[in-house]
């Protein structure tokens, strides 16, 4: 490693990083449902199926490898999460922060040869198209007697 920071290092900091954002994601679920009786943790939920979902996809029908890639479960649980964060409470400061974190989690997993970039952006860019209709809309708890959420804009 030409940085001079040891490779166990930056191996054991990029093991942690995907369970310290879950960490992260699953107290957020639970503020959002304790304190505004939202259930914002569904779409953390539904991002873990997305992720996957695509995983066993792309195992069934070989779609990453057969351009020469490798599907990144670990850029795409990373992903949904800094997502989920993020939107969770719609700050440029954390989304540009979760940004940067991802950014030097990829190069760790390039410096460690866990993927390659061609790995990350692919797997990158079809996770956020997946994501986008999970997170397109902000939704908000009913303001009638029905037991199922509804789209903020819809109440108006």
């Amino acid at each position: 490693m030409s940085n001079n920071i040891p490779t166990e290092l930056v191996a054991k900091l990029a093991d942690a990083y995907n369970p310290l954002l879950l960490c992260m994601a699953i107290v957020i679920a639970l503020y959002f449902l304790v304190s505004r009786k939202e259930f914002y943790g569904l779409r953390l939920v539904a991002s873990a199926i997305v992720v996957y979902g695509l995983m066993f996809l792309d195992n069934l029908s070989g779609v990453w490898p057969s351009v020469g890639l490798d599907y990144s479960t670990h850029t795409a649980t990373s992903l949904a999460m800094c997502v989920f964060i993020a939107t969770a409470f719609l700050g440029w400061t954390i989304a540009i922060l979760l940004f940067a974190s991802l950014l030097v989690y990829a190069q760790a997993m390039v410096m460690l040869g866990y993927h390659s970039w061609a790995d990350i952006l692919s797997t990158a860019g079809v996770v956020l198209i997946c994501l986008s209709p999970i997170y397109a809309k902000k939704w908000r708890k009913p303001t009638s007697n029905h037991n199922e959420l509804v789209f903020a804009d819809k109440l108006k």
